[in-house]
């Protein structure tokens, strides 16, 4: 569920993005069938020939929730709070490569980039696209805006409670004109329960993640919309977040944790042989890959590294492996755990609710836990960007290595497809000597959608888009 109305609070599809994205709309929209970017809230965006600048033009006549305007200032001003680090926003490493956000006119915003961007429009499909009405905002701050905010979306919230549902009811401003009656998210733990409500009635729209559930609805002929997120499944390792100085923070122990891992067996055992086990950072499927690979199943490797570290540094061990409490969350865990024990760790299992498990990723008052990344396709970049560099929106292992870091940053300014693959290689091989966090498999996600159910699109990270939804009787 979406934390929080608050700028760049919502991010992900499975993470609040399709309420944060029916209330406020986006610029930009993704469109994964024909892999380009398209003009959503905005009318045009445009690229001088060496993409450091961009020149964004917006939809005459649309207005907020509240009936003001939407104007280029405004998208100014929204750049800039996702700018401020105090906010917090998960858009910040989306939009700091932003050098300056000049307003030309009041429909007409120019961007110019520290850097070449070749995908910028990526940034304006995910949170940084939510544009917040400077007037409206600046007057209620961020406390009373959390569960009233006022956006150019479809939809205005009706209720929300916390961790159970939010309600949205049509916004009556809304430039697009009428829309379904009401959004009812609601919080179900797991996909298999999901996948139940869903075949039950009870939901139209479901998010399914994980490859034994989404198997189950295909094999069902249940339609929707499929994603393969590459380094989706992985063990994330702090690396000194938060003050943290175990273990962990000497890479030896990390790459044991890499070596440790029997990918084929925990395929085997989580789905039965039906997932993407996989350590490497991008998927076969991505239009990035070719051929990169991650480490290897090396359990005499990891055992030699543990006992190197018992030696030197006098440690037993010991390691806590935090896992929520999803079933299949649960079951993973406990192979981990005896896959990592294999080879001399005493890992101690610690099962928490998801939000819990939310809350200690983001804070690092975890020593390993189980994440993923999630970096689409449209821009893997971003993702990585916002994961393995210093003060990254996204870094919750704490990793900080200049030449990883470097390695990440010059995936943006590739353009062909040769130069991406030679960037993506450097980069698969400073992760695999730093090892921030262990991939073990792909995520896979599917959302399924009732045959009744029109007009809903997806756009980045398996976010829908209800501005066109309606059902059909």
């Amino acid at each position: 569920m979406l934390p929080s109305f608050v700028p760049g609070q919502g991010h992900y599809g499975i993470r609040g993005g399709a309420q944060s994205a029916a209330v406020y709309d986006r610029l930009m929209r993704w469109n994964p069938e024909a892999s380009e970017y398209e003009p959503q809230l905005a009318e045009s965006l445009e690229s001088s020939e060496d993409h450091t600048v961009w020149t964004l033009k917006l939809r005459d006549g649309v207005t907020f929730s509240n009936g003001d305007p939407l104007t280029a200032s405004d998208v100014e001003f929204t750049m800039d709070l996702h700018m401020d680090p105090k906010l917090g926003s998960l858009a910040l490493t989306d939009v700091e490569q932003i050098e300056s956000t000049r307003v030309v006119d009041p429909l007409t915003v120019e961007f110019t980039l520290a850097e070449p961007w070749v995908n910028f429009p990526f940034a304006l499909s995910r949170s940084a696209g939510e544009v917040i009405p400077e007037k409206a905002y600046t007057e209620a701050g961020p406390e009373a805006w959390k569960d009233n905010p006022i956006g150019a979306g479809a939809y205005v919230l009706d209720r929300k409670i916390p961790n159970q549902e939010v309600v949205l009811k049509p916004n009556p401003n809304y430039y697009g004109g009428p829309v379904c009656p009401t959004l009812r998210f609601i919080s179900i733990p797991g996909s298999q329960g999901t996948l139940e409500a869903y075949q039950n009635g009870e939901i139209e729209v479901g998010y399914l993640r994980g490859a034994e559930f989404i198997s189950q609805a295909w094999d069902a002929n249940e339609q929707g919309f499929y994603e393969a997120i590459s380094s989706g499944r992985s063990l994330v390792m702090n690396n000194g977040k938060a003050g943290y100085d175990g273990i962990l923070t000497d890479e030896r122990a990390r790459l044991a944790v890499a070596h440790a891992l029997d990918r084929d067996l925990m395929n085997d055992r989580l789905t039965s042989g039906r997932g993407q086990a996989t350590s490497s950072l991008l998927a076969e499927s991505s239009r990035f890959y070719d051929g990169q690979e991650g480490p290897e199943f090396d359990p005499e490797r990891a055992t030699a590294l543990v006992d190197e570290l018992k030696q030197e540094k006098g440690w037993d061990g010991e390691l806590t492996l935090v896992a929520n409490t999803s079933p299949e969350n649960v079951q993973t865990g406990v192979v981990v755990k005896a896959l990592l024990d294999a080879v001399g760790f005493d890992v101690t299992l610690e099962n928490v609710p998801a939000s819990q498990q939310s809350a200690k990723l983001f804070s690092g008052d975890f020593e390993i836990i189980i994440g993923g990344m999630n970096p689409s396709d449209a821009d893997a970049s971003a993702s990585f960007l916002a994961n393995l560099v210093p003060g990254g929106s996204t870094n919750i292992s704490g990793v900080d290595d200049p030449e990883l870091a470097e390695a990440a940053r010059a995936l943006k300014s590739v353009e062909t497809p040769d130069e991406q693959k030679a960037a993506f290689h450097r980069l698969q091989e400073e992760y695999n000597r730093v090892m921030p966090f262990a991939v073990f498999a792909n995520a896979e996600e599917y959302v399924v959608v009732d045959e009744t159910v029109k007009g809903v699109k997806p756009t980045v990270a398996s976010t829908m888009l209800f501005d066109g939804a309606y059902i059909e009787p």
